[in-house]
């Protein structure tokens, strides 16, 4: 009976991932058909959403006032992406370079490393966001102006480069110490350990934690509005402003983030389960 009763719970959970199989690839390219889709409308309709007075927008019925500046948004939405794609880049890499030089680079450049994470984790990206934009151009002997799409995308970088940076260092000390070790016994470099031994196991552990990071700063990017950066949360600011009508944009601006990053979350549990395939993610321990 014991048997009968494994092989019944076997049949049952493999016909369920057969089933969610199918919502996971759904998902997946329900995402990458919005992103064609809104660099194509971005790209190929006008820009410019026709004047509206708030008085007139008061009794314009709520689906024409947002075709009205559709067009906005689909621009302001590809911008967003634009920018959350190319800080992550620039985050996880930033952050693979320092968690390497903390856990094995000399005691100084580790301690240099220390300073840098906690200081990016300890105050807030609106301050260092200001910064880059506002304060580099009045620093002596400087004089960096940059421009603000540039501005947002490294100061959303070498702040979530500060927490990628925790989340590789949690996967290199995760490779037991012995294999580094080993690895060295059998002839290999120190340099080459690291690079076949530790980086190979460390990586696949850290993929799905920084595919929740994504997630979370695909929405922090929001806060890159204050650089008067034509983003998904500024379109919603200036379509509000200019119209008067807050709730309707403010649940297209919410419903545009939510269908872009659900795919995300999907996809990062799926590679939780790939990764620690023998813990259930959906049960309740009490």
């Amino acid at each position: 009976m014991g048997a009968l009763e494994r092989g019944a719970k076997e049949a049952s959970c493999g016909v369920a991932e057969e089933v969610k199989a199918p919502r996971e690839k759904l998902a997946q390219k329900f995402l990458v058909l919005a992103v064609c889709g809104l660099a194509g409308y971005a790209a190929f309709y006008p820009l410019t959403a026709r004047a509206v007075t708030p008085a007139q927008a008061q009794g314009i019925p709520a689906g024409e006032l947002i075709a009205k500046f559709l067009p906005l948004f689909a621009k302001g939405t590809w911008l967003t992406i634009e920018i959350s794609v190319l800080s992550m880049l620039l985050a996880s890499l930033l952050g693979l370079i320092l968690a390497l030089l903390r856990v094995y680079g000399p005691r100084w450049i580790a301690a240099l490393v220390v300073v840098y994470v906690e200081f990016m984790r300890g105050t807030p990206l609106l301050i260092q966001l200001f910064f880059i934009y506002y304060g580099l151009p009045q620093l002596p002997y400087v004089g960096i102006e940059l421009p603000s799409i540039t501005a947002a995308i490294l100061g959303v970088g070498l702040n979530y480069a500060a927490y990628e940076a925790e989340i590789y260092r949690s996967g290199f000390m995760a490779v037991p110490r012995q294999q580094i070790e080993a690895a060295l016994v059998l002839g290999l470099s120190r340099r080459q350990a690291i690079r076949y031994v530790v980086l190979p196991q460390a990586l696949r552990l850290v993929i799905p934690p920084i595919t929740n990071d994504f997630v979370a700063l695909f929405k922090d990017t929001s806060i890159v509005s204050i650089l008067a950066i034509s983003e998904l949360t500024m379109t919603f600011r200036a379509a509000s402003q200019a119209t008067g009508r807050y709730v309707e944009f403010a649940v297209v601006t919410a419903l545009i983030y939510f269908l872009l990053a659900y795919p995300l979350s999907r996809l990062a549990r799926r590679l939780e389960k790939r990764v620690h395939p023998h813990h259930d993610f959906g049960a309740q321990h009490h």
